[in-house]
């Protein structure tokens, strides 16, 4: 009987091509597990990614040495790291933007008349101007004027004429002057809104320098109103709970500041401000919001190059699959067919 037989030759081809398919498969499924795992870091960088809100320590880094070229002037200093107080975990609570909002200017408005205070306390209420169509103005108070009580309290420094007026606010108050340091005189200042008078709306100014600021419960609340309307909406809405909430914080921290830190009067007085600090973390709010979305970006780009190198991926493993299985079955088919010859 004739017998037909494949040659040698013949079955080396089918052993090799299956075993160059088998190299390709492994290829093409290493590349597409590669592919996979920088698709995944790359997921995963998007998801980690977020703003970072700036600190009070970045602020005192941030900030240029004074340098005094004489000993006339005040020895001031900047604030320090160190000077600065910790939170505690049970302290940091995020409420509301409107809380949040209205709760940091009351801290600022604390620590300003805490960094005032000194200063006020010792300016005589010599009145240095007064405004025009002011309750002041219109009851008939004049620079020079020396106020000496506001209703029946003595009054002997500016801060004592600021806590006055706020210690029983009132539409009408009464003032005793003495004028051109000779004549008595009473008057009773009156709002023709009828809204309470207050250090801030009663048209009276001090000759006290112009950091010296009294914040009063009403002056809080307009600032606040002002950073909602000038600052806040500037802000993505996805932050703006975030920024308000750091701000708070940090304008808590400022706050708890020790008061020797920050004395004008003092050897070595801190330099600080309300609306430095601010100014300053408004900006660094947006310029890290602008920062966030432009590292996005740069990953979301990152990941349609890499998705669009997981589909080439998956093509080529599927390829290489089915040539696999093509060499396979030719290598079987051939192993199969000269089993039964022999």
């Amino acid at each position: 009987m004739l017998k037909i037989q494949f040659p040698r030759t013949q079955k080396g081809i089918y052993f090799w091509f299956l075993a160059f398919s088998s190299f390709l498969m492994l290829f093409s499924l290493a590349t597409l597990l590669g592919a996979a795992g920088e698709l995944s870091s790359s997921s995963s960088d998007l998801k980690n990614l977020k703003v970072v809100m700036p600190s009070l320590e970045e602020y005192v880094n941030s900030q240029a040495i004074d340098y005094r070229l004489n000993n006339t002037t005040l020895n001031t200093r900047r604030l320090k790291p160190s000077d600065i107080p910790k939170l505690a975990d049970d302290a940091v609570v995020t409420v509301s933007v409107d809380d949040a909002v209205n709760r940091a200017f009351q801290y600022f408005a604390e620590f300003e008349n805490k960094r005032s205070g000194p200063i006020l306390t010792v300016t005589t209420p010599n009145v240095e101007s007064v405004e025009p169509g002011s309750p002041a103005d219109i009851a008939g108070v004049k620079p020079g004027d020396l106020i000496l009580f506001v209703s029946s309290i003595k009054i002997e420094s500016a801060m004592g004429y600021y806590q006055a007026l706020n210690e029983k606010l009132s539409s009408e108050t009464s003032l005793k002057l003495l004028r051109n340091k000779q004549n008595n005189i009473s008057l009773a200042m009156k709002n023709p809104n009828r809204t309470s008078i207050n250090g801030s709306n009663s048209g009276i100014k001090f000759a006290a320098p112009p950091e010296a600021v009294y914040v009063t419960e009403l002056d809080s609340k307009r600032m606040a109103d002002q950073y909602r309307r000038e600052m806040l909406p500037a802000i993505s809405i996805d932050w703006r709970s975030e920024a308000a909430n750091n701000l708070m914080q940090s304008a808590k921290r400022l706050n708890l500041i020790a008061k020797a830190v920050i004395d004008p009067t003092g050897s070595s007085p801190s330099k600080i401000q309300t609306k430095d600090l601010l100014s300053w973390q408004h900006k660094k709010v947006l310029e890290r919001i602008d920062v966030y979305f432009s590292q996005r970006r740069k990953i979301e780009n990152t990941n349609a190059v890499y998705l669009t190198g997981m589909g080439d991926a998956v093509v080529g493993f599927v390829c290489s699959l089915i040539i696999f299985i093509i060499a396979a079955a030719l290598f079987w088919y051939q192993r199969r067919i000269a089993g039964n010859k022999s």
